[in-house]
């Protein structure tokens, strides 16, 4: 109950300025320091355990040291390469960019941290002077002229093929010592690339090449050589004693038709000595006889013609 006499306005206005100091004052408590509570969360956020981050390092062994693999085989070098903890490649080292095989030889090498690159050639063939460039084969050298002994070393120096002689003349064979008798033909060709172990020909003689293969020393020899005719020597001279010569003549198959002093058992029908390479008639095959120049001649059937021949 109020007392007369005293006013209640001032309390009510004092109590409301209270209130308004109260209220400001937690408001600055929120803005600036969070009213006390602000220094626990934050020691708390700061003990709280962040992310895990894992790394993983990756260590690469390197290979051990190894002796240089040029001149081997690719499968050989290949697996040197491997026991030494290398990773193995290979290609062509000449410019073909051809598929390499196992037997193929290495000529270039060429490595990184962990891998050997190896430049290779076929089996037999010379390196090239760099990598990717023509494979230099040699070329074949000129033996004509040289003796046997000498072409073999020159030849055998681009190739490991084989030498096959032969006689330059179709009459003269090649004896098992030949290393004397002189070169006269070659194949392949002098300057001829020699690719790979390719095979070689020599024609050889004793003495005297002659101007092409195939023909003969003795002319007499091939059977197609037709020496001149003798002139007759049954003419003319001596008539007076003709009867007689010609008596001795057929008696003895004398020389008529043949140089003096020839044999000839087989005559033509006119009386003459035959000659190598002319025609003999049907009854003469397989028989012989001596020529007009004194060698043994021979009728042969030649298909549809018979001629003598050595």
């Amino acid at each position: 109950m109020n007392r007369p006499g005293r006013s209640q306005a001032p309390v009510r206005g004092a109590r409301k300025a209270w209130l308004k100091g109260i209220g400001a004052g937690v408001l600055i408590c929120a803005l600036v320091t969070g009213c006390g509570g602000g220094d626990d969360e934050k020691a708390a956020a700061a003990v709280k355990p962040g992310p895990t981050v894992t790394v993983t390092a990756t260590v690469t062994a390197t290979p051990a040291l190894m002796d240089s693999q040029v001149d081997a085989t690719v499968a050989a070098a290949s697996g040197v390469a491997k026991e030494h903890g290398y990773r193995v490649t290979a290609h062509d080292a000449s410019e073909k960019n051809a598929s390499v095989a196992d037997d193929w030889t290495v000529c270039f090498e060429k490595y990184g941290r962990d891998s050997v690159d190896f430049g290779a050639v076929a089996a037999g063939a010379p390196c090239p002077k760099a990598d990717g460039r023509p494979i230099p084969w040699p070329a074949m050298p000129g033996v004509i002229g040289r003796t046997y002994a000498a072409a073999a070393t020159a030849v055998g120096g681009v190739t490991k093929g084989e030498i096959s002689v032969k006689a330059s003349y179709r009459d003269e064979r090649v004896p098992a010592g030949h290393d004397g008798w002189k070169v006269c033909f070659q194949s392949p060709d002098a300057g001829t690339k020699v690719v790979g172990d390719r095979d070689v020909t020599l024609w050889l003689t004793k003495s005297g090449c002659p101007a092409a293969t195939g023909t003969y020393k003795d002319r007499t020899n091939d059977p197609d050589y037709t020496p001149p005719v003798a002139a007759d020597s049954g003419s003319g001279g001596s008539s007076g004693s003709s009867g007689g010569s010609s008596s001795a003549g057929s008696a003895t198959g004398g020389s008529s038709g043949g140089s003096a002093g020839t044999t000839c058992e087989i005559r033509s029908n006119a009386g003459n000595c035959y000659n190598a390479g002319q025609f003999c008639r049907n009854a003469d095959v397989g028989r012989s006889t001596h020529a007009g120049n004194g060698r043994l001649i021979h009728c042969r059937s030649e298909g549809s013609r018979n001629r003598w021949n050595y």
